[in-house]
């Protein structure tokens, strides 16, 4: 006899056709539901896109250029020297704190993983601290700097963080989105996963990808600078040493002498006297006939015309590669205020280049911490450069102080709110 089986309810009946009919028709993700957008990205008209493999640099630019950019950055001491300078001004140190934890030992954990990253990843090269110093050189050279993020076995953590070269970075985009490749040129083109390549682009156009190096303003004006260098250092040789002037008084040609044989003459006793002359030493003299008159000629121009002239050009420099005339030595105003508004400028500029920087840092941190299945987050403090006047801001800091307090002790703050503003200092 068949064993009875309980016919369901109805109900349950009703619940099981709309579960069905719930996964025959999937909602649709928040991606297809969202409306697409109508602008189109720069490189994407079909036939345009056709001839190009990559997506080409701001204004078209060969990508042979930033190989030139790194011989300027070595070669031209200006160029040289604005690297430098922004590299250091930028890299001034970081610090790292617990955003969010589940528990004290996660957080405990989080910072003890962030110290030892830092230690292990650009081995023998300084740790963090030097790969930093690379990517900000790369980051003022290319305008770009790229980090290829390496994970350990078994994905529990980050084991590694190496550079990669800027100049051999290229993007395609590919079904709407944006992919990164490498073309060494000695193969074909690799291509870098998006969850390991960290890449920061400064001076970004629009949709293009790509950063925009400072130095692709000065090429033009390097070539002005170095060839007015050249002709001044020559000019500057002829006005700083005396030159003999030799003076040779032509005679009369001999009687039944043609003309062809008088000029002929007059050529090889020229080319004697100047043989003589070019083997002479210092402690030595000429002895000749009195028909030749020897003069010393020193020079009457001044070197000022080309310093006014070269000053000129470098503050093309100077404009192009987003430096202020104190950092470079110069200062065209009569205060100490001039310089110091520069230097107020220079250090604005550095915060917003440090912003990019602290989120490429916080996500290198945070996704260690999220591959070894720690609970929380840490956020990632840049560190600035100390202020021309730190007693006027010790003087700001005390007022500061001062009016919390008072605020406080009318009532219009509580203890919480007093610590939260005196606590909340400004921050990259």
């Amino acid at each position: 006899m068949p064993e009875y089986v309980p016919r369901p309810s109805r109900f349950r009946r009703w619940i099981r056709r709309m579960t069905a009919r719930r996964a025959a028709t999937p909602l649709p993700s928040p991606a297809s539901a969202a409306a697409a957008p109508l602008s189109r990205p720069e490189g994407a008209t079909p036939a345009l896109a056709a001839w190009r493999d990559f997506l080409p640099l701001p204004n078209d630019t060969p990508f042979e250029m930033l190989r030139v950019y790194r011989v300027l950055r070595d070669a031209v001491p200006d160029i040289s020297d604005a690297v430098w300078t922004w590299k250091r001004l930028c890299h001034a140190g970081h610090a790292v704190a617990v955003a969010e934890a589940g528990s004290p030992r996660d957080a405990a954990e989080a910072l003890a993983r962030a110290e030892a990253l830092e230690r292990r990843v650009n081995p023998g090269a300084g740790g963090l601290a030097g790969l930093l110093d690379i990517a900000y050189a790369a980051l003022f050279t290319y305008g770009a700097a790229a980090l290829e993020l390496v994970p350990g076995r078994g994905r529990s953590g980050i084991h590694d963080v190496v550079p990669v070269d800027v100049w051999t970075l290229r993007f395609r985009r590919e079904g709407g989105r944006v992919t990164a490749w490498q073309d060494t040129g000695d193969g074909d083109p690799v291509e870098l996963p998006e969850g390991r390549l960290v890449y920061v682009g400064l001076d970004r156009d629009g949709t293009n990808p790509y950063g925009r190096s400072m130095l692709r303003a000065v090429p033009f004006v390097v070539r002005i600078q170095q060839r007015l260098l050249e002709d001044m250092a020559k000019a500057t040789h002829n006005a700083g040493w005396a030159r003999l002037h030799f003076a040779r008084k032509a005679d009369a040609p001999a009687r039944g002498e043609s003309a062809e044989a008088y000029a002929e003459r007059q050529t090889r006793t020229l080319a004697a006297l100047r043989d003589a002359v070019s083997g002479l030493a210092p402690d030595q003299n000429l002895v000749t006939h009195d028909d030749v008159a020897v003069s010393v000629l020193q020079a009457d121009h001044r070197a000022a015309p080309f310093y006014d002239q070269h000053k000129a050009v470098e503050e093309q420099l100077i404009t192009g590669l987003h430096m202020m005339p104190v950092l470079m030595g110069r200062n065209y105003g009569s205060t100490e205020t001039y310089g110091t508004a520069q230097f107020e400028v220079v250090n604005r500029q550095v915060n917003t280049v440090n912003r990019e920087m602290r989120a490429a840092l916080e996500r290198l941190f945070n996704l260690d911490l999220a591959l070894a299945g720690v609970d929380a987050r840490v956020a990632v403090t840049m560190r600035g450069n100390r202020t021309v006047d730190p007693l006027r801001d010790a003087e700001a800091r005390a007022r500061e102080i001062d009016n919390a307090l008072r605020l406080r002790d009318a009532g219009l703050l509580d203890d919480q709110a007093l610590r939260e503003t005196l606590a909340a200092a400004p921050a990259i």
